[in-house]
């Protein structure tokens, strides 16, 4: 199996998954003889290199506008944080990879660790810790490691 992902360069949001999939698929077999089953639409996250990006060429408040214009409350139901936790190599959870990347911990009534998680009997009674950057996974059609969340 062959996935493949599109990250648009820029401050840009991701096109339509489905046709960006069409399009690569018809365009890869024709011009380099590459066959491939899913694309995978993902949105650039304003942190680390790509906020360093934006602040560089005076881009953070147009990128910031576009993601919270675009923001859809459907794929605010589908994004990865919900349903998925990330572990950090000693054990502390984050709500997502991203918040992982900022050091924001779990928080608001989660156990902060794996240990205190599975010391609990795996109860997670929490509030997902969120910042500028959620925006990201929720503009548009959503973002996420499987691609787009909303059609």
């Amino acid at each position: 199996m062959l996935n493949l992902v599109h990250n648009p360069v820029g401050a840009f949001l991701p096109g339509d998954q489905g046709s960006l999939e069409k399009d690569y698929k018809r365009e890869l077999l024709l011009r380099h003889g590459i066959v491939f089953d899913r694309l995978y639409t993902i949105a650039n996250m304003p942190i680390s290199r790509f906020l360093e990006h934006l602040e560089r060429t005076g881009n953070v408040q147009r990128y910031m506008d576009l993601l919270v214009a675009s923001f859809n409350p459907r794929a605010a139901g589908g994004v990865m944080c919900r349903t998925y936790l990330s572990v950090g190599w000693d054990g502390t959870l984050y709500d997502c990879d991203f918040n992982q990347m900022l050091d924001l911990p779990a928080d608001h009534g989660a156990p902060r660790t794996l240990g205190a998680l599975l010391a609990s009997g795996g109860a997670l009674p929490r509030r997902v810790v969120t910042d500028r950057h959620c925006f990201g996974c929720t503009a548009g059609a959503g973002s996420s490691c499987a691609g787009a969340v909303a059609g």
